[in-house]
Order: C-alpha cells, then sequence, then structure tokens
C-alpha cells in the first residue's frame, strides 16, 4: 500500500465518519422534537457505541506510512481488538450507568449505522 493510497483511504474514512455523525445526531435531534429523551439518548449512545470505537480502529489502522505490509497488517489487528473492546466497555458501562436506556433501540441504532458504513463505504470508494 503506498503512500497515495493510504491517503485516499484516509480521506474515504474521514468523510464517512463525519457522515455517520451527522446521520447520528440528525437523528438524535428528530427523536427529541418528536419522542421522548429515552429514545434521543438510546439512539445517540447507539451511534456513538459505533462510530468511537470505529475511529480508533481506522487510526491505528491507517497509522502506518510504512510499505511494510507485515507492519500495517499488525497494526490492523491491534485496532480491531481496541475497537472491540471499547465497543464491549461503552454498551457495558451504558447499560449499566444510563437509567431509562432503550437497549432494543440502542442496538438497532448500532446496527443501522454498521450497514450506512458498509453502504457508505461502498458508495465513496466507487466514486
Amino acid at each position: 500500500m503506498g503512500m497515495d493510497a493510504i491517503i485516499r483511504n484516509r480521506v474515504i474514512i474521514s468523510k464517512l465518519l463525519l457522515f455517520e455523525t451527522f446521520a447520528v445526531l440528525l437523528a438524535g435531534c428528530f427523536m427529541f422534537f418528536f419522542h421522548s429523551h429515552e429514545f434521543t439518548y438510546s439512539v445517540v449512545l447507539g451511534g456513538f457505541a459505533y462510530i468511537l470505537p470505529h475511529t480508533t480502529f481506522t487510526k491505528l489502522s491507517l497509522r502506518s506510512l510504512a510499505i511494510n505490509s507485515r507492519k500495517i497488517l499488525i497494526w490492523f489487528y491491534i485496532g480491531e481488538v481496541v475497537k472491540i473492546f471499547f465497543t464491549i466497555v461503552f454498551f457495558a458501562l451504558s447499560f449499566l450507568l444510563v437509567e431509562g436506556l432503550n437497549m432494543v433501540l440502542m442496538i438497532l441504532t448500532y446496527g443501522l449505522v454498521l450497514l450506512a458504513n458498509l453502504i457508505g463505504l461502498s458508495i465513496f470508494i466507487n466514486n
């Protein structure tokens, strides 16, 4: 992976993360105005349960500027482990500390942001 490919991937991922963040905040505003506060923070926490660990993963996996594929692969695996750990901790803390959390809505939002990531990646890569 050359320097140009790494820079291109960083730009694509940055656009995708900004799009996901905007979508989650927009959905949170919609829930705030048309539903309860419980739905609002359930949607926002569910979205950020995906976005924040994924941001950490991308920072670690695209960290290496080396041409050495072994270093790139090592940082990719480290990023994936950290992402899984942060996701588990984020969900556990949300379930334990937030009263009145709608768990189904939080998990559903997490899944929808994950799906949006996959669809958005295919759109951004093909453009």
